[in-house]
């Protein structure tokens, strides 16, 4: 859908690879199991790096009220590509009902290129409106689960809501039906806990959680502390790295 999008060149969609997948597969895949999670809400400020050179910040916030679940983030980008260098700020939001289903979700960049995207997940089919960075409007519908999972390009909290529904599981190996606003792009994501494991952030060494989300060609690695917040994120594809300031 963004095919002009700046971000997307240089972060890489972390799940771009993913098979799509047909409305019937959609409709066929399991629901989500339905036990309550313990979902504190969190706040935080992601580091965002590439090949080991910082390009920018994502403040987020996740927050419960009135039986919803609000998810947004402030994300300053500093992108140099070609010679040239580009600034962006993008402001995603994302509301989500009780069992962490969406309901709505907006997207805006502002910077070198400005943009918005609206996505409506309470119709059937879900509606979705992206007015481009030249003012045309593209609109498109999609017949989605109501359980689906929103992981948008270059948004690293959406990982920590995925982390939410995962503990809504039984645990082990998880499929989840997903979905990428900004590419327009339904499929289907697998995660699985691999253990704790020594990871060294901020020249610190810890013991997280390593959780693993897995398509047939990407790969996201997710570490978490005892308190479920995520901490690192690692997409090896795009040289990726998110590590949650203290």
């Amino acid at each position: 859908m963004l095919s002009n999008h700046f971000v997307k060149v240089a972060l890489l969609a972390a799940l771009a690879g993913f098979s799509p997948v047909s409305r019937g597969l959609c409709e066929a895949l399991p629901a989500a199991a339905a036990a309550p999670a313990d979902r504190a809400d969190d706040q935080g400020v992601l580091v965002l790096s590439v090949a080991g050179r910082q390009i920018g910040t994502e403040k987020f916030t996740i927050r419960s009220t009135r039986g919803k679940v609000e998810a947004e983030a402030q994300i300053e980008l500093h992108i140099e590509r070609e010679g040239q260098t580009f600034d962006f700020q993008t402001l995603p939001k994302l509301v989500l009902n009780a069992d962490l289903q969406p309901l709505t979700y907006t997207w805006t960049q502002k910077g070198s290129e400005s943009s918005r995207l609206e996505v409506d997940f309470r119709s059937t089919p879900v509606k979705t409106r992206y007015r481009t960075v030249s003012g045309d409007d593209d609109q498109r519908d999609f017949e989605l689960p109501k359980d689906v999972v929103v992981l948008d390009d270059n948004v690293i909290h959406h990982y920590q809501l995925l982390v939410n529904r995962y503990r809504m599981t039984a645990g082990g190996a998880q499929s989840f039906q997903a979905f990428i606003p900004q590419e327009a792009l339904p499929g289907v994501v697998s995660v699985e806990e691999t253990g704790a494991e020594s990871v060294e952030i901020d020249g610190h060494t810890e013991t997280l959680r390593h959780l693993v989300v897995s398509t047939e060609l990407a790969r996201v690695d997710l570490w978490v502390d005892n308190q479920h917040r995520l901490r690192r994120v690692s997409i090896p594809a795009a040289q990726l790295e998110a590590v949650r300031k203290k």
